[in-house]
């Protein structure tokens, strides 16, 4: 979809806190439901693909893998580190080769700030050295309501919601700020413990007084 960047000068209702506002059309994310003008809404930037075995001797899987708020772009890599009998450990190392302080055990879920999966038992018990890697990308680019729990990109607020939109059933284009001045009391989801961040990507969020 080509993105179109318009400057605005006015507002029909209280959201705008001045003038000079950069709006873009941005595509909601499909299953976002009715979203209203005045929503922040943060960018889908970060996506988990599935576990890759290397050439290992065990013949176990890897399932349920997702994201953590602290996931890197780039590829992790699960090694077997200690064996056991239906079992072993395995390290966890991120994509700069650094290994996470906690390891993941066979059979059990493993969660951590980077990434959430769990490694299961095979027919065939895994050896020392046995890999999966997994690879994190960048995301569709689309935008979603933001949340401070998602882990997708999402969680970081930069941009507000400038037209009604309905992403029930399907993505949808919609137009989003991108800079501005906005008034606090009409900013859906906003804290003051987003100022900063939001400032940082030239959204100014004012509150009264």
């Amino acid at each position: 979809m080509e993105m179109q960047r318009t400057s605005q000068t006015t507002s029909p209702d209280n959201l705008l806190a001045g003038g000079g506002h950069i709006t873009e059309t941005v595509t909601i994310l499909s299953g976002e439901g009715a979203v209203s003008r005045g929503q922040l809404l943060g960018k889908v930037c970060r996506q988990a693909g599935s576990a890759v075995a290397g050439a290992n001797t065990g013949n176990g899987t890897v399932s349920g893998v997702s994201l953590g708020g602290k996931a890197k772009l780039g590829t992790y890599t699960l090694k077997c580190v200690a064996t056991a009998g239906n079992g072993g450990t395995f390290a966890v190392i991120d994509p700069d080769g650094y290994a996470l302080q906690a390891q993941a055990t066979v059979g059990a879920a493993f969660t951590s700030g980077h990434l959430n999966f769990t490694i299961n038992d095979g027919a065939t018990d895994f050896a020392l050295n046995d890999t999966f890697t997994i690879a994190v990308g960048s995301g569709s680019g689309k935008f979603r309501k933001y949340n401070s729990a998602n882990a997708d990109g999402s969680q970081y607020p930069s941009a507000i919601l400038a037209t009604d939109v309905d992403a029930t059933a399907a993505d949808k284009p919609a137009d989003a700020y991108l800079a501005g001045a906005f008034r606090a009391e009409s900013v859906t989801g906003y804290s003051n413990s987003l100022k900063d961040g939001l400032r940082s990507v030239g959204v100014v969020v004012k509150t009264n007084g």
